[in-house]
């Protein structure tokens, strides 16, 4: 093996500082029995509470040998003895138990922690790096820096939960490959605003990062402290407004030359608190209420210059001050539903001038000051410069201490309902950090207009349009009464962030929930991706089934119709916006599927389907309490749980995959051409393996297409053992960072980096092998949410706390595997024992016995064995004690029954069959709802008898939509058989579908219906 000295890729010293010796090693050479170097300038006496500390950067070799991986830094010490021991993660930390635990991430920095406890006393001769790579041939090749001998950092006590979050967490990640693509927020949970320091003062995607474009020492730089709303770096930030404190004679404006150069050892990044000590002797606070914050800026006795610097990403702004307060307005960034931001800010002395910045943009202001210390209370609003000073009396009247320990208080409330015992230190920042994350989304997007004894909510829509021109003191908003929330990407969220809410905060979430339908009230729709309005992204309305399944399980919503409607109007009508709503539906609804006319058809057609499934329970539930209803929505129930099976018609059995098909019927590729591990094409952001098992709310329906629960079982054996490569990229220009994120992971095609592989593991559930699902989720608890203290700790985006959600159950020992149904699926928990606490609820003990090993032998609820892998929502919510028994090998618990699916026996699903053959130039039979006639009466004949068992209309417009019918049937043509009669119908949006059940079903060739006046309809089926 040989080692060189000097340069690295991007080096970790800026991803942490403080390290000594070992400057940019990089090791290479050729596997093959163990080998090893010894490291200069390491040495001395190991003290008590001493750790090794080490940066390692395997390289990836071509062979995909990940023999760079077998690595580890390793000491001899002066009596002979050789270091042992385990890494921060319970890794074995030598380089072959390193390699074998797979815990470095190839072509990434990885953080290696060793404690020495056990070697106090001992003097160290030699630091050797060590490569052991189990095979022979291989090149390998990679980095070792920042090798570090000296005390740990303490950990807290558990006091103060919010001690144990960093708020870094996931921001050392890029557009190129994600680690969480997070910002190091401060905020109120559910916040108006966030509060981000910001390295680039001038984007509003990436604006924080501390691994990159750092200055010539490699040392990042401050550009100021945002204010923020960045739902994610792709969806973009909006009404971003900077504050830069600059000890410098003029107050520099241009963000690149007032930068400076600031050390992670410098910050204090806290949900409560962020404070930084920049390089030139200037130290910044802030603490957050939620729709302001407070400032504190202490200047060095010797600045030349003490200015605080407002600044935007762009000309979009404008600040002034009046003599007693700065005032001012923002419009940036991302422009789904944005409209202007408001700011209204008090300093505690008064400026000794207030003008434009030196440089920079021409809105740029600066307010100069003659004393050391400054603090700033600053609200925002989007409503007015009025509301913003009312927000600052309702918020930020208190001190620094005080405003910092009302958000400490409240996120310790949030972070207090879950409570491990026995989890080590890594743990318990993994488990706070990601209920931090989970609880900074959605965000609140109303204002108090009242006091606070009598609040009176109201907010600024982002969903209606606006009216005439804002100006410097006034939004051009609609402005209404009420809560609206916004923030929240349901393709990502629906599967773990909502059904986490519904678990951990179920009166709060009715609130969020009711807040996304004040979309619906407003502007007819939920948006798909609310950012803060309707954004045109992603796949599926999931709002749809987010929602119902809160409701299934137990949480009061405050308008469960409304609720539901809202979802309906996804499921029944074709949009005219390509913002909202379904695509592809105007022959989707009929074809059974969406085709390939519609990008990424497969996504849309089976996140219908679940969406559909979800809607279908709800109103199964509703049924018995919307009495004046009842028959209405027990008609769309049964129509949307039998569209919920519709997925068959997308199984493939040639390629034995799921695969988009053609307008005309026909499957997408022929056999020869279809390649599961390509990406794109009808799938959203991965391939056809990860679209393979898309079925989550019927998984023994789906293990029938593949043969029974055998047959999945040798499928998802199949996907967890066919590698990755990252090469196959399908329609996608460029390797996309999903692509190499998920080959990453070294999990065969699970792509657990992104959303749509996050259930897969649960489903060998249903395939008579739970043991398969417990050893996969405790490899992803322990080997991919690493690297935290380095601002890693997720393996993708870590979307509005999706990917934290899925933590927080699994290590629970349970999963929402079906979203929409009124349970959860049983895995094994991470820890020994564990109190779960909803907020406002009882306690719930979870414990383990044995959690070193992750199989399950048994398990109880409070005392009554559970012989499947499934418990019931409400049971679970009633008891007080859930408890695992684990061991070393797989058992027989849960082998025998399957848990509960939409199907239940060894059938394939018989999706719903329109018996009306298509006929194209027929507009009520073309199969789309672009075309309509006006008619009174409609005959027909099949081509052969049939009995239909339900049958929909769908309208053209709500002025001609009819109201009364009859539907008739007949052998012969002649004689007629009323089979439905329908009066005071009505439909409430222009071309919605809307089925009705035939109450006598009979076979017949002929059918008929009569209007007793003219309407006009897009589509007639006949429903088998």
């Amino acid at each position: 093996m040989i080692i060189e000295t000097g340069g690295g890729p991007g080096g970790p010293t800026s991803a942490r500082a403080g390290f000594s010796s070992v400057e940019g090693t990089r090791y290479s050479g050729t596997s093959g029995g163990s080998q090893e170097v010894v490291l200069p300038g390491v040495g001395g006496v190991v003290q008590a509470g001493d750790r090794l500390r080490y940066m390692v950067y395997p390289e990836l070799d071509a062979e995909l040998s990940y023999s760079a991986t077998y690595v580890a830094v390793e000491l001899v010490f002066a009596d002979g003895v050789r270091s042992a021991g385990a890494d921060q993660y319970g890794k074995p930390a030598d380089a072959a138990g390193q390699g074998a635990a797979k815990i470095l991430y190839a072509d990434q920095w990885n953080d290696v922690q060793v404690d020495l406890t056990a070697y106090a006393g001992k003097t160290i001769a030699d630091v050797l790096l060590v490569v052991d790579a189990p095979s022979a041939g291989h090149e390998f090749a990679g980095w070792i820096d920042d090798v570090e001998i000296g005390p740990a950092s303490a950990e807290p006590d558990g006091s103060d939960l919010a001690a144990y979050v960093d708020t870094r967490r996931g921001t050392n990640a890029s557009h190129d490959f994600s680690r969480g693509n997070t910002l190091p927020i401060t905020a109120w949970p559910n916040g108006f605003n966030f509060l981000t320091p910001v390295t680039n003062a001038s984007t509003y995607r990436w604006p924080y990062e501390y691994h990159r474009a750092n200055n010539a020492d490699n040392r990042p730089e401050l550009q100021g402290l945002t204010f923020s709303h960045q739902p994610s770096p792709w969806m973009g930030d909006r009404n971003q407004l900077t504050i830069m404190p600059v000890a410098a004679a003029e107050p520099l404006g241009d963000p690149a030359e007032r930068a400076v150069a600031f050390s992670h050892d410098d910050e204090v990044a806290r949900p409560d608190l962020y404070s930084v000590e920049l390089a030139n002797g200037v130290r910044a606070e802030l603490a957050p209420t939620d729709h302001g914050a407070i400032f504190h800026f202490t200047f060095p006795a010797d600045a030349a210059g003490r200015h605080l610097v407002f600044d935007t990403i762009d000309e979009n702004g404008a600040f002034s001050y009046d003599g007693t307060a700065l005032a001012g307005w923002v419009e940036n960034g991302a422009e789904a539903g944005r409209t202007r931001m408001f700011c209204y800010g008090e300093f505690s002395v008064a400026p000794i001038g207030f003008g434009a910045a030196s440089g920079g943009r021409e809105n740029a202001r600066a307010a100069s000051f003659d004393v050391p210390e400054v603090t700033l209370r600053m609200a925002t609003s989007f409503i007015g410069v009025d509301q913003a000073r009312h927000n600052l009396s309702l918020e930020l009247g208190g001190t620094f201490e005080e405003i910092q320990a009302a958000a400490n208080a409240v996120w310790n409330e949030r972070l207090a309902v879950i409570r491990p015992e026995g989890a080590t230190p890594q743990q318990l920042r993994t488990v706070y950090g990601n209920l931090y994350r989970l609880n900074l989304y959605p965000n609140s997007h109303f204002e108090n207009a009242g006091t606070a004894a009598e609040p009176s909510y109201v907010y600024a829509s982002p969903v209606l349009p606006v009216s005439g021109a804002a100006n410097a003191v006034e939004t051009n908003a609609i402005v209404k009464p009420g809560k609206m929330y916004v923030n929240s990407g349901f393709w990502d969220t629906y599967r773990t962030a909502w059904p986490a809410y519904a678990f951990f905060y179920p009166a709060l979430t009715g609130e969020l929930v009711d807040g996304f339908v004040q979309q619906y009230r407003d502007g007819g729709w939920i948006a798909r991706w609310s950012s803060p309005g309707y954004a045109d992204c992603m796949t599926g309305t999931s709002s749809d089934v987010s929602f119902a399944d809160a409701y299934l399980k137990g949480v009061e919503l405050p308008d469960p119709l409304a609720t539901y409607d809202a979802g309906l109007r996804n499921a029944t009508v074709a949009p005219e916006a390509t913002e909202v709503g379904r695509k592809g539906v105007e022959t989707g609804f009929f074809a059974g599927y969406v085709s390939t006319d519609t990008e990424e058809s497969v996504s849309w057609s089976l996140e219908a389907y679940l969406n559909d499934f979800g809607l279908a329970a709800m109103a199964t539930r509703l049924a018995d309490v919307v009495v004046e209803r009842r028959e209405e929505l027990l008609e769309e129930a049964e129509y949307l749980r039998r569209r919920s099976l519709n997925y068959v018609l997308l199984f493939d059995p040639a390629v034995n995959f799921f695969q988009g098909r053609r307008p005309d019927g026909s499957f997408a590729k022929p056999v020869a051409d279809f390649d599961p591990e390509e990406w794109g094409g009808d799938f959203t952001e991965t391939d056809g393996w990860n679209f393979a098992f898309h079925v989550a709310h019927d998984p023994r329906g789906l293990a029938n297409l593949y043969g029974g629960p055998r047959g999945l079982e040798a499928k998802l054996d199949a996907f967890f053992s066919t590698p990755e490569l990252a090469v196959k990229k399908g329609t996608y220009s460029i390797v996309i960072h999903e692509m190499l994120e998920a080959q990453a992971v070294r999990m065969g095609q699970f792509g657990f980096s992104n959303q749509p592989a996050h259930h897969i593991a649960w489903m060998y559930n249903y395939a008579g092998a739970p043991h398969k699902t417990q050893a996969i989720v405790r490899e992803v608890l322990e080997r991919l949410y690493v690297g935290e203290q380095i601002g890693q700790g997720y393996p993708g985006d870590e979307d509005n706390g999706e990917m934290s959600a899925w933590y927080l159950f699994a290590a629970l020992g349970i999963y929402p595997l079906r979203v929409g149904a009124p349970e959860y699926a049983i895995g094994s928990p991470l820890f020994p024992r564990v109190v779960v606490t909803p907020l406002g609820g009882e306690p719930l003990v979870v414990t383990a016995s044995d959690v070193g090993n992750p199989y399950v032998q048994e398990v109880s609820l409070d005392g009554k064995p559970l012989p499947t892998a499934s418990i019931a929502a409400a049971e679970l919510a009633r008891a007080r004690q859930l408890d695992f028994t684990l061991g070393a090998t797989p058992s027989d618990w849960a082998t025998l029954d399957s848990p509960p699916a939409l199907t239940s026996d060894d059938a394939v699903p018989q999706p719903l069959v329109d018996l009306i053959p298509r006929q194209p130039d027929n507009p009520l039979f073309d199969d789309t709802s672009t075309t309509s006639a006006e008619v009174e009466t409609v005959a027909w004949a099949l081509p052969s008898r049939a009995t239909p068992t339900l049958y929909t209309l769908t309208s053209a417009d709500l002025e001609s939509a009819p109201t009364t019918w009859r539907l008739e049937g007949s052998l012969d043509g002649t004689t007629w058989t009323v089979l439905d009669n329908r009066t005071n119908q009505s439909f409430r949006w222009p071309r919605q579908t809307r089925p009705f059940t035939i109450p006598n079903p009979a076979a017949f060739h002929h059918y008929r219906l009569t209007f007793p006046t003219p309407t006009t309809l897009t589509q007639i089926e006949l429903l088998s």
